[in-house]
């Protein structure tokens, strides 16, 4: 049954909901408590009230934390499906200050939107809750974190006083929890990309995040980006110099860094200087050893493999896969091709055969070296030299 609102807050009722929302954040920060407990302690103490709490990067459009009390269960999954993405008070949010505490009826009271679906289809449906008293944090990637409260505007006076005095209270506590977990994950990433790195010592390797920007790299890579022969790093984030080949790496990254399987985690490109292979993981995502982690998740990181397969054009001799593993000329030639960062149709192409018939020879060539995939072969011939 609904309760009734409260149509007084006093000084001691308003200090009684800051000490409960304060130490709901304090035992969700030490995971002693859950994250879904604190809009529940603050929609709790504002009886017809519902409360969010929620992680959003408006820069990429993702919802990466989600915590609502009072509220039903498929409204909350309808809103991480489809609503945070259209939510018109996002455009208020995105550009207001960290710290910021604010009332809808004062900044942008929700009647300015009752022509959109959120207001029409998410919003009212709720209940009589189109008022809201807001605070925004700041997490350690730029993301937005929002605690809000939904109350009626019969008693928008009432709540939205009450309201923004208990953000402001808790504003100092929850920022601190946001930081220091944003420190304990830099740190598991950092001794993660470490213990990547650290038997990769044949070839250029670093790790990047879903942005390009570079977290780590080794000596070899260090040295790859300097000699700008492959990989370009500018303002922290690398791009490969082959333009369609840099275009591929971007949604190779775009699919990784994001948790989906990408089936081109291979790409091969050749530059004025040699040809390349590049091979592309997604490493484990930890989670920091903190239950603020939930509010900030952890991120997807990818490790990046870069080796060359022709340091000099035409120094390696193919010539011995004849012994090797009775490639003949015909096909031979063909590796060189591939070798020289061809594909399969540039090299048809260049040999004057048909691309049906290169299909064939890449075919037979699998069988004779025990390879099954290019990139695989190309691993072959590499170590060639």
């Amino acid at each position: 049954m609904r309760q009734p609102p409260i149509r007084r807050y006093d000084e001691d009722r308003v200090d009684g909901v800051c000490q409960d929302v304060g130490n709901a954040v304090d035992a969700a920060s030490l995971g002693i408590g859950a994250w879904d407990e604190v809009p529940a302690m603050l929609s709790n103490a504002f009886p017809g009230s519902f409360a969010g709490l929620w992680n959003m990067s408006f820069t990429e459009s993702r919802l990466n934390f989600q915590s609502w009390a009072n509220v039903d269960p498929a409204f909350a999954r309808s809103y991480a499906e489809h609503f945070a993405y259209v939510n018109p008070w996002s455009a208020y949010w995105n550009t207001a200050r960290n710290g910021l505490v604010a009332l809808s009826e004062d900044v942008s009271p929700a009647r300015l939107y009752a022509k959109t679906e959120f207001y029409n289809d998410w919003l009212l449906p709720q209940r009589d809750a189109e008022a809201a008293a807001g605070l925004k944090l700041v997490g350690n990637r730029g993301e937005t974190i929002l605690f809000v409260l939904h109350f009626p505007l019969s008693v928008a006076e009432e709540y939205g006083h009450a309201a923004a005095h208990v953000l402001r209270h808790i504003r100092t506590g929850l920022g601190r929890s946001i930081t220091l977990a944003g420190v304990m994950q830099a740190q598991t990433e950092d001794a993660m990309t470490a213990a990547a790195l650290v038997e990769r010592g044949r070839c250029a390797a670093f790790v990047v995040e879903g942005n390009r920007r570079v977290r780590e790299a080794n000596k070899l890579a260090d040295h790859l980006f300097s000699s700008g022969r492959a990989v370009l790093v500018r303002n922290d984030r690398c791009f490969i110099v082959d333009p369609e080949a840099d275009v591929q790496f971007a949604s190779t990254l775009d699919k990784l860094s994001r948790g989906v399987n990408a089936d081109d985690a291979k790409l091969f490109f050749r530059t004025s200087s040699g040809a390349w292979r590049v091979v592309m993981t997604a490493l484990p995502a930890i989670v920091a050893p903190s239950s603020t982690s939930h509010l900030l998740p952890p991120r997807q990181l990818v490790l990046i493999l870069v080796t060359e397969l022709l340091p000099t054009a035409d120094t390696t001799d193919l010539s011995v896969l004849k012994a090797l593993a009775g490639l003949t000329h015909a096909e031979i030639a063909f590796c060189r091709r591939l070798m020289h960062g061809d594909s399969v149709t540039d090299a048809a192409e260049q040999l004057g055969i048909a691309v049906e018939t290169a299909r064939t020879r890449l075919k037979s060539i699998f069988q004779k070296t025990q390879t099954s995939r290019q990139g695989q072969l190309m691993l072959f011939l590499s170590r060639l030299r």
